[in-house]
């Protein structure tokens, strides 16, 4: 199921860092970044992010960053691990509500993860009481999440209320920080809780209950902890397929009452989306579309495999695909979700 990749990488201008990231001297390249991460150089990375000419080429610096940002100080022999954990949040209401994501007792969610054996040997652990978005985490610096790694520069994170509105069914992604004391040869936080089925279930027990508020519906699920970028990146990327599937899942329901099956398209488009429209043969004017924003780390292929293959457990028979990068809208001005899939092929 090929489609055309809408991103662009590659700016133009020539950047050391984006070199490096080029080539295949990797302990060079993780040197010159760690330097630069160490030494605040945070523009340098942010030019060679936009330098870089290709997915893999993004995806070798952005390791290397990550892999700078967690390092343990040198020396060390009990090491501080600042992590995030995501929470995917279902929300449902019959009335307007605001939740403020902030946590009452996140003392009782660390007892309910020791009591499960997830926190290892990471004895002194603590989280923050604010659940906070993606664009917070991703807006911080390089060098002030090594900084919170090696005991130096606040930690805090504002939370990120979630707005609901009357009849809203919908899905959202934040972010819990924290951080454990650990000796440095112990496995971190990240090994220790990665099986969720061990305490998934108590902790979403937790984490409702905090929530709640009168008339609205709350379904927090976790995903496991890692080190702040790639926790950053893991929540978008599974907050982005959990929602696709509730479209799915909730408009093929509307469909099958109105006019019986749907077709679905997959298709890119310029600005870097990949969008998913659900439309009846028998009735035009319903269609409705899914957009998917291209982070430069995705995987395309596997992400419209992903789609494919949740669409035919939904009994989606008609599944196609379309050649080429669409516009981003049509000659109205209004998003494009195409309805037929000329030239395409069909899955």
């Amino acid at each position: 199921m090929n489609l055309s990749d809408p991103r662009r990488y590659g700016n133009g201008s020539v950047q050391p860092l984006a070199q490096l990231g080029e080539g295949g001297d990797g302990a060079r390249l993780q040197r010159e970044v760690s330097a630069a991460v160490a030494a605040g150089h945070d523009d340098d990375i942010r030019a060679a992010y936009a330098a870089v000419g290709s997915g893999a080429a993004y995806r070798r610096l952005w390791e290397a960053v990550a892999a700078a940002v967690d390092a343990p100080p040198a020396g060390a022999a009990v090491i501080t691990r600042v992590f995030a954990m995501p929470w995917l949040i279902v929300c449902g209401t019959r009335a307007a509500a605001t939740l403020p994501c902030v946590l009452s007792d996140v003392g009782e969610l660390v007892r309910v993860m020791e009591q499960a054996g997830a926190l290892g040997a990471n004895r002194n652990l603590g989280f923050a009481n604010a659940l906070c978005a993606v664009e917070t985490l991703e807006q911080v610096p390089p060098s002030a999440l090594r900084a919170w790694n090696t005991g130096g520069g606040a930690r805090d994170c504002p939370p990120s209320p979630i707005v609901l509105t009357p009849g809203d069914e919908s899905l959202h992604v934040r972010f819990l920080l924290g951080a454990a004391v650990s000796p440095l040869e112990a496995p971190g936080i990240a090994e220790t809780a990665a099986h969720i089925g061990a305490w998934g279930i108590k902790a979403t027990g937790v984490v409702t209950k905090q929530l709640a508020q009168p008339g609205v519906d709350v379904l927090p699920v976790p995903r496991p902890p890692a080190g702040i970028m790639k926790a950053a990146y893991a929540g978008r990327r599974a907050g982005l397929e959990a929602a696709f599937n509730l479209f799915l899942s909730n408009t093929l329901r509307r469909f099958r009452v109105k006019v019986g099956d749907a077709n679905l398209i997959l298709s890119t488009h310029e600005g870097g989306e990949l969008r998913a429209t659900l439309y009846s043969p028998l009735d035009e004017g319903l269609t409705e579309g899914y957009r998917w924003p291209l982070h430069p780390l995705d995987d395309l292929a596997e992400i419209v495999a992903s789609m494919a293959d949740f669409a035919r457990e939904c009994r989606v028979l008609d599944i196609a695909t379309v050649p080429g990068v669409l516009p981003d809208l049509t000659s109205t001005g209004a998003v494009l979700f195409p309805t037929t899939a000329e030239g395409g092929a069909r899955h």
